[in-house]
């Protein structure tokens, strides 16, 4: 059955002009939630509804096609019983404006969510060619025939130009079990994706925030997979077409018990991913993943974000810098108890890295490799002023340098402490192109590089080895005593904060601490 477009309701409203608008939008006795003319319209859907009605919310429409089939506009309402839940494919249509979203959301008064459940299908919820769209409230799930690709929620555009104006909000992504596919035909949470190869196409505006994403397989999160993403500096050499997404924020979300890769940026534009928290990644795949990290991007930032619990030496370190990258920054994250790592420069083949700088994180028992290296190009690198922490029982090459192309990464300032058993050692090659100075580095560390200006000192801090999350990690303050303070060299443009918000001093301490006392 197909329900009236916007267009037409407003139609069927002039015919009926003489008639009494009742309290809340509806026609005196009638029950049907039309609005005034040029006024937002508000629909609603209840799924446990046992016949299929007119989009009141006294005759709700009662499944995924009929609302589907409706056709939206600016300031339209599209709204789910919580409590309830619908299986199939959502895919609505109509845009809103850019001061009046189309908004699909929840209501009623269930502590429960809505719920969209793919049952095993593409994707549970499909935008297509669509724009001022906000998503929230609601709960998405596609667990069905598992091991099959698909999504949760799928954002995508095809020739259409700009799209602007995305917001996903509060939702709750879950049992996505999909099959261990990266990339444009991979299985994800969420996934946001340029396809089409006529119109330069491409996202701007795009928030994610709040949301809490929790047993998918493979990849959670990732923006945007895209057809208009040929340039130099990720060996592309056919004719350029490099279009980012821009003025995208991936913020305060929470990521659990992920098959593969947890966030993943690409082809964008000074995006920025912070306050985000990543518990157990790369738990199933049987290939190459790592927590947060960027791809093909100018201006990529990442900041205040807790990784842990990262499975496996593919790649499985918490961060990462990754081929087509040009002045990426990764600052005042935590990262613990990841068994592949703590961070990965990944350019490869005839990729390049370009101006990478990671500075002002700490490490916390990360295992197998502290800092590894792809083969490909990394220029103008720097990672300096963070604290490197291999607690008892752990073992670790702080740095794992495996590849003879051109490499140029500056590590200076930083603590690399290693404490009880288990070791630690730099792997290193004769000709590295790893420069290391004013760095605190543990005299029973092996082969650890030429260090000017550094030290083997204890740099006494406070209690470390016991964050458990960014507000927890004070532990990593340094005792008054320590031979670490001011005893760093001055690095321009360092962002003018430490780890815990201090301001840095002149010359700077050494690691991710400015701030003194316990």
């Amino acid at each position: 059955m197909k329900f009236p477009t916007r267009r037409a309701v407003l139609a069927v409203l002039a015919a009926a002009a003489a008639l009494q608008i009742g309290v809340g939008g509806q026609l005196g006795g009638a029950g049907a939630a039309i609005a005034s003319p040029g006024s937002p319209q508000a629909y609603y859907v209840d799924c446990s509804a046992t016949a299929s009605g007119t989009g009141a919310q006294s005759s709700p429409f009662n499944s995924l096609t009929q609302a589907s089939a409706l056709t939206m506009g600016p300031g339209d309402r599209l709204l789910f019983k919580k409590g309830t839940t619908c299986v199939g494919t959502f895919k609505p249509q109509g845009s809103g404006s850019s001061t009046a979203p189309v908004v699909i959301g929840a209501y009623g008064s269930s502590t429960a969510k809505a719920v969209i459940d793919g049952n095993g299908g593409a994707t549970a919820i499909h935008l297509f060619n669509q724009q001022y769209i906000t998503l929230t409230d609601l709960e998405v799930t596609n667990a069905a025939n598992p091991g099959s690709n698909r999504r949760g929620i799928t954002v995508e555009l095809a020739d259409f130009g700009t799209g602007n104006g995305y917001v996903l909000s509060n939702l709750y992504v879950h049992d996505v079990w999909g099959d261990d596919t990266k990339g444009p035909t991979g299985s994800q949470g969420i996934a946001f994706m340029v396809t089409g190869d006529t119109v330069p196409t491409t996202f701007n505006d795009v928030r994610v925030t709040h949301n809490t994403l929790a047993n998918i397989d493979r990849q959670a999160l990732v923006l945007q997979l895209s057809t208009w993403s040929c340039r130099v500096e990720l060996a592309c050499t056919a004719t350029p077409n490099w279009l980012p997404a821009r003025n995208v924020v991936v913020s305060d979300n929470s990521l659990s018990n992920i098959g593969g890769d947890g966030i993943v940026l690409n082809t964008t534009e000074n995006a920025v991913a912070q306050n985000n928290v990543i518990k157990g990644f790369n738990v199933r795949s049987k290939a190459y993943n790592a927590g947060l990290w960027s791809f093909n991007n100018n201006g990529f930032l990442a900041q205040f974000n807790d990784v842990s619990g990262g499975k496996g030496h593919l790649d499985g370190m918490a961060y990462d810098s990754d081929g087509g990258n040009v002045n990426a920054t990764f600052q005042y994250n935590l990262s613990y108890n990841n068994e592949g790592g703590f961070f990965l420069f990944c350019p490869y083949g005839n990729n390049i890295n370009e101006g990478t700088v990671v500075r002002y994180n700490i490490s916390q028992n990360d295992s197998y490799r502290g800092i590894e290296n792809c083969d490909g190009t990394v220029t103008g690198a720097q990672v300096y002023n963070n604290t490197i922490y291999i607690g008892a029982g752990v073992s670790q090459v702080v740095v794992n340098e495996n590849t003879s192309k051109v490499r140029d990464v500056k590590m200076y300032n930083n603590i690399i402490y290693k404490g009880g058993s288990g070791t630690a050692s730099f792997h290193l090659t004769a000709n590295t192109a790893y420069t290391f100075a004013n760095n605190t580095v543990s005299s029973w560390i092996t082969q650890s590089p030429a260090n000017p200006g550094g030290t083997t000192a204890n740099p006494l801090m406070c209690n470390a080895g016991n964050a458990s999350s960014l507000a927890t990690a004070t532990g990593y303050r340094l005792q008054a005593a320590s031979a670490a303070i001011h005893t760093g060299t001055p690095v321009p443009n360092n962002g003018g904060r430490d780890y815990f918000g201090s301001i840095i001093s002149n010359p700077p301490t050494i690691g991710a601490s400015e701030s003194i006392g316990c």
